[in-house]
């Protein structure tokens, strides 16, 4: 039987530690003793975030306090580093992109406001919806049995995101319109002579697409525009192929490592 799995707040207490309290928010207390309703004795997992998880036998249960004693810890394998700047779309869109591509093994997600965005977001509905993303990623991290939350940034406008390009390596950025003449996602991983150790951004457009001169500015900081093949694809699905296919090529999801 799968045990259930808790993401810590800090760092995984050290192997074999007994009765530590276990660090982790009052929802995740709640979830734990009253809607699971489990207690002392039975197992779960727990992840810090530190990347190290491991097997722990509960002690005390109840929505105020948590604690166990801690097992062997373990590692999880490195995944390549792919960070996905996706345009905000509508709610459904939305959180599909972020729990499928959290299940992938995006290491961040930047929700991205461009000039043909579906959806306006004032600065009190992107605070409430980025909550909801960000539980959105935690439970799908926790479903696909990952040791780590993607980090899901705050509502970003493309000015911000010109700023940050240089952290990477390799900016990739999917467009429709280009898709007769761009190269593929491996080709241009070839061209930058990128690894698995390489930090690579995944651009994609929101519902209405990029507009041409958000395109350039992308290209002017250093982009690469990619095809994903000749069918145009709704945004949910270009944010999660194109995910998929920078991971594998840089040897995740049982791709070949360069």
């Amino acid at each position: 039987m799968t045990l259930h799995r808790f993401f810590l707040d800090g760092p995984l207490p050290e192997s074999g530690a007994l009765g530590v309290d276990l660090e982790m928010g009052p929802t995740d207390r709640h979830h734990l003793a009253r809607v699971l309703r489990l207690v002392e004795r039975d197992r779960i997992v727990i992840a810090g975030r530190d990347g190290r998880e491991a097997e722990a036998t509960l002690r005390e249960v109840s929505p105020d306090r948590v604690t166990a004693d801690v097992g062997v810890s373990i590692e999880r394998s490195r995944r390549p580093r792919v960070v996905l700047a996706a345009g905000v779309a509508r709610r459904e869109r939305m959180e599909f992109t972020i729990q499928k591509c959290t299940e992938l093994g995006v290491a961040e997600i930047w929700p991205l406001a461009c000039a043909r965005c579906v959806v306006r977001l004032d600065e009190e509905r992107a605070g409430r919806r980025g909550e909801r993303w960000r539980r959105i990623a935690e439970e799908a991290a926790k479903q696909s049995q990952r040791a780590d939350v993607p980090v899901v940034r705050d509502t970003m406008s493309i000015d911000d995101l010109l700023a940050e390009v240089g952290r990477f390596e390799v900016v990739l950025v999917p467009w429709e319109e280009a898709a007769a003449t761009a190269i593929g996602i491996g080709e241009a991983l070839d061209t930058h002579n990128a690894s698995r150790d390489s930090a690579v951004l995944v651009v994609v457009g929101p519902e209405g697409g990029f507009e041409r001169a958000e395109v350039a500015a992308l290209q002017d900081a250093g982009a690469r525009i990619v095809s994903l093949g000749d069918t145009v694809l709704r945004t949910e699905t270009a944010a999660m192929v194109a995910v998929a296919l920078t991971a594998y090529e840089l040897g995740g999801l049982g791709g070949r490592a360069r």
